[in-house]
C-alpha cells in the first residue's frame, strides 16, 4: 500500500500549454537524473526505507525515462515479524503515461505484475507464484505516471496558493487510473540536513478507499521532501534523507495492536446470535463505511454516529438448493488471481473433501470444517496468499483461510464471496476476513475461527463484491475506520 502515495524526484518547467508542460517535464527527466533515499515512518516509529531513482535510457527503440522504486518495510502483526519488499520500474513516455511497467513483491512468496499501456488500455498481467492471470484496463487520455502526478502542476509558470489540477494517476496497487486532484495549500521553509528549502505545501486528493488526502513537501525544483499520508487512523510518512540514515536501524511497531478497536459498554458474548452496539465515526459518514445487509442493519442519525444490529440467520440444509448452484449469483463461481477454482488441485481436492455431497449447506459445511483444520500453521501473512498457495503450505492468517475456503466452494458449484471488516476476539475488535456463500441466500462463514455460520461479533465494513485481481477494494472501508471507529456495545 505504501507505494501508492508517495511522489518522488518531480521535475520543474514554465511551458506554454499543457502539450509542452508534458514535453518540458519529460526533457528534463532525460536530462537531469536523480536519486533520493527516504525514512518511511508510522505512528512516528521508523518501519523502512524507500529509494527512488529516475535516468534516461532506451525502451523499444525509443527514448524514456525510466523510474526506479524500492521499498522495504518491517514491522510486527501480534508479535510475528513481517518484512515487506517491493520494486517498481516504469519506462515513462513524452506525454508522462507509463508505456511500460513492472513491479514485483514478495508477497505470497512472489508476485509480479508488468503491463503496458497501449491505445488507451493497459494490457497487465500479474503472475502469483507461477500462476498467470491476464486483464485489461481502460486508462483515460489525461492519465500519467504514478511518480510523475504532481510534475504536471509544478510545470506551472508562478506557482501561488489555491492553484488546482485535475488528472489521472496509474496506481500500480490498484491496476487502475484513479482520479486526482492537486493544490498548492501555500509555501513553507522547510528545515533538511540543517539547510534551509523554500517549499511548496501541496494536497493531493485521490478518488479511492473513501479519498486519500496526502500533504507533501515539495521544492521548485520538484524535489519531494517530505510526504504524509492518513493509513488506518494513523500517519504514514516519508521523509528525505540519506543513504546511511535510510538504511539505519528500525523501531518495533505492531500494527495489528495498534490498530485494534476496544469496545466500551458490555463485552461481546463469544460466539454471540445477536448484537445490539453504536458505532460511530470521529469524521465522515458512517453509512460510507459500516454496511447494511441482510444479518447487518445501520441506522445513522446524525450522519456521524450509527445504531448496528446484527442478527445471525438460521440455516435448514433441506431449504438449500443441491449442487451446482446456478442462477443470478453465478459471477461468484469465477476464477480470479487469488482463487484459483478451476486449478486441478483445487478441483481434485474439492471432490475429495465432499465426499458425493449435493446439499449446498452440508457441502459448505464440509468446506468450512475442512479448510479450519487443514490450514495448521496459522500465523500472520503480512500479506495475501492465493488459494494454491494456501493449499500448498498449509499456512497463513485469515485471508489464507478466505480465499481457500472461497476457491473451494466456487469449485463445489457455491457462489462465494469475500467480507472484509472486524472480529471481536479476546479483548478487542481486530481487521478481519471471512467468506460468505450462496445456498438460496447469502450466509457468512467464518473458516479462521471455526465458526460455521460467522457470529455477531463480525461487522462488514466493505466486500460482498466480486474481487479483482488485487484484494484491495477488500481494504477500503477499512484504513477509513481503524482508530477512527468507536464501538459501545449495548
Amino acid at each position: 500500500m505504501a507505494a501508492i502515495f508517495f511522489n518522488h524526484g518531480l521535475y520543474a518547467a514554465t511551458p506554454a500549454n499543457a502539450a509542452n508542460e508534458e514535453q518540458h517535464t519529460f526533457e528534463n527527466m532525460l536530462n537531469h537524473p536523480q536519486e533520493h533515499w527516504y525514512n518511511l515512518t508510522l505512528m512516528n516509529t521508523k518501519i523502512g526505507y524507500m529509494y527512488t531513482s529516475t535516468e534516461k535510457t532506451e525502451h523499444q527503440g525509443e527514448q524514456v525515462a525510466r523510474s526506479k522504486t524500492d521499498i522495504v518495510m518491517n514491522f510486527k502483526a501480534l508479535g510475528t515479524d513481517i518484512t515487506v519488499e517491493i520494486t517498481r520500474v516504469e519506462y515513462i513516455g513524452p506525454d508522462l503515461m507509463p508505456l511500460h511497467f513492472l513491479s514485483t513483491s514478495n508477497e505470497s512468496g512472489l508476485k509480479q505484475i508488468e503491463g503496458r499501456i497501449v491505445d488507451g488500455i493497459a494490457h497487465v498481467k500479474t503472475t502469483l507464484n507461477g500462476e498467470i492471470t491476464e486483464s485489461e484496463i481502460p486508462v483515460p487520455a489525461d492519465t500519467v505516471s504514478e511518480y510523475t502526478g504532481v510534475a504536471s502542476l509544478l510545470t506551472q509558470k508562478g506557482l501561488k496558493t489555491g492553484d488546482k489540477r485535475a488528472f489521472h494517476m496509474f496506481i500500480f496497487d490498484l491496476l487502475k487510473p484513479v482520479k486526482t486532484e492537486i493544490e498548492v495549500l501555500g509555501e513553507e521553509t522547510f528545515t533538511y540536513q540543517s539547510e534551509e528549502k523554500q517549499v511548496y505545501v501541496l494536497k493531493q486528493t485521490m478518488d479511492m478507499m473513501n479519498g486519500i488526502t496526502a500533504k507533501l513537501w515539495i521544492d521548485p525544483a520538484g524535489i519531494n521532501y517530505r510526504t504524509e499520508v492518513p493509513l488506518m487512523g494513523l500517519s504514514m510518512v516519508t521523509t528525505k534523507t540519506d543513504k546511511e540514515t535510510a538504511l539505519g536501524g528500525i523501531e518495533e511497531v505492531d500494527v495489528v495492536l495498534k490498530t485494534r478497536i476496544l469496545p466500551s459498554g458490555k463485552l461481546p458474548i463469544p460466539k454471540a446470535k445477536h448484537l445490539e452496539a453504536e458505532v460511530k465515526l470521529s469524521t465522515g459518514n458512517i453509512t460510507d463505511v459500516v454496511m447494511s445487509t441482510a444479518r447487518q442493519k445501520l441506522e445513522a442519525n446524525p450522519v456521524h454516529v450509527g445504531k448496528l444490529s446484527i442478527q445471525v440467520p438460521s440455516i435448514v440444509a433441506e431449504d438449500c438448493p443441491h449442487l451446482p448452484i446456478q442462477n443470478e449469483e453465478g459471477e461468484f463461481l469465477a476464477a480470479s488471481a487469488y482463487i484459483q477454482t478451476d486449478h486441478p488441485d483445487i478441483q481434485a481436492k474439492t471432490v475429495e473433501i465432499l465426499e458425493n455431497e449435493v446439499n449446498s449447506w452440508r457441502a459448505a459445511k464440509k468446506l468450512c470444517r475442512w479448510v479450519y483444520a487443514f490450514i495448521s500453521d496459522k500465523k500472520m501473512s503480512g500479506g495475501f496468499a492465493s488459494s494454491l498457495t494456501a493449499l500448498q503450505s498449509r499456512s497463513g492468517d485469515c485471508t489464507e483461510h478466505t480465499v481457500l475456503f472461497i476457491a473451494l466452494a466456487r469449485a463445489a458449484g457455491i457462489p462465494a464471496r469475500i467480507c472484509s471488516g472486524i472480529v471481536f476476539a479476546k479483548d478487542a475488535f481486530y481487521y478481519h476476513f471471512w467468506p460468505e456463500v450462496y445456498v438460496g441466500k447469502w450466509v457468512q462463514m467464518d473458516p479462521t475461527l471455526d465458526q460455521i455460520i460467522a457470529d455477531a461479533n463480525h461487522i462488514q465494513l466493505g466486500g460482498s463484491t466480486l474481487e479483482t485481481d488485487n484484494l484491495m477494494e477488500y481494504a477500503e472501508d477499512v484504513f477509513h475506520t481503524l482508530n477512527q471507529l468507536e464501538i459501545t456495545i449495548y
